[in-house]
């Protein structure tokens, strides 16, 4: 028998019918990766949070809830195609109204969470400060309290009081307290090394620490910034003369809570290293948080030949060379309560 005559394949209508495959397999592929991820939701602005260890699947559900996407199943799917998923991090973010999935996902791995703002007084102790950052409810608590933070921290000053700078830090939700002071610490060497770097010649403090120890008790004798260095002058004249220091803050820091108010003779008698009208030189730590301006005056102190000064109940301060001065002072500015 002859061979058959074959009819050729119409290619035309097999192309025509692969490309209508393709388009109708490719069209939800398009939407899902293309339209759907710039799709707006109507949502309001809200904080978000994206808790320690979340999953994508918890992510997802918590955002369906809030109306910031419509279908969790989309979201984890588009999170997990875009590789998104990967980069999600733990923390509160401020999401604007009006988000599209894509723009989500961005927040989410961009890392800019929410910040908080601490903040560490100059002129506070330790045990303020500690109470304070205890009332922060935004930190995880990690301190077993003030006692133990130079062990805790391994600060590089030989003492943990004093030894973090005053200053606002922002944080995020659940940051540790003992972070924040890890922060200020190293603020404070900062501050520290940059003072001594500029200091002046015959100091009479021979380490960066004992100038943080002196910058303490300034801060804590005034509130007004142009007399720090002429306060500095008097402590630095006496501790070349070997004079004590006489400073009422460190007695109120050495009487610590029993302290009401007001210091009493009997007070200036209490046997504490932390009392300067009993012993000579500097305490042995500082008593307060010292500010940038107390360093640098402790390490820059005034021109002059001052023994003494006086709280003039203005905020500033009355100096003089002689005891009899400072008796007069005393009298004018203390005991008449700031008369003539």
């Amino acid at each position: 028998m002859g061979a058959g005559v074959v009819k050729p394949v119409n290619t035309r209508w097999l192309r025509a019918l692969a490309a209508l495959a393709l388009l109708v397999l490719a069209s939800p592929v398009f939407y899902f990766l293309q339209i759907w991820p710039e799709q707006k939701s109507d949502h309001q602005a809200v904080v978000f949070n994206i808790a320690q260890g979340a999953s994508l699947t918890q992510v997802a559900d918590e955002l369906t809830a809030l109306g910031l996407t419509d279908s969790p199943v989309l979201f984890r799917l588009y999170a997990s195609l875009s590789g998104s998923d990967r980069e999600l991090r733990a923390g509160t973010y401020e999401v604007p109204s009006r988000q599209n999935a894509r723009e989500l996902l961005a927040l989410f791995s961009s890392g800019k969470v929410q910040q908080h703002a601490i903040r560490l007084p100059e002129g506070m102790n330790l045990r303020v400060v500690s109470s304070l950052l205890a009332e922060q409810a935004v930190l995880e608590h990690r301190s077993t309290g003030w006692q133990h933070l130079q062990d805790e921290l391994d600060l590089e000053l030989p003492f943990a009081e004093g030894a973090f700078f005053p200053d606002t830090y922002f944080v995020s939700a659940g940051a540790s307290d003992l972070s924040v002071l890890q922060r200020a610490h190293k603020a404070m060497l900062a501050q520290l090394r940059s003072a001594w770097n500029a200091r002046a010649d015959n100091l009479a403090v021979q380490t960066p620490a004992q100038a943080l120890i002196l910058a303490s008790i300034i801060e804590k004798e005034s509130d007004a910034p142009q007399d720090r260095r002429q306060i500095s002058q008097v402590f630095h004249l006496r501790l070349k003369k070997n004079m004590k220091l006489q400073t009422d803050p460190t007695v109120i820091y050495a009487l610590g809570e029993a302290f009401d108010g007001d210091i009493r003779r009997r007070d200036l008698r209490v046997d504490s290293p932390f009392n300067t009208y009993r012993y000579k030189g500097l305490p042995p730590t500082p008593i307060a948080l010292p500010s940038r301006a107390s360093i640098e005056a402790a390490v820059n102190p005034a021109d002059g030949d001052y023994l003494y000064f006086v709280a003039r109940g203005d905020g500033t301060s009355q100096f003089s060379r002689t005891l009899e001065e400072h008796n007069a002072a005393v009298r004018r500015y203390q005991l008449s309560r700031g008369g003539p």
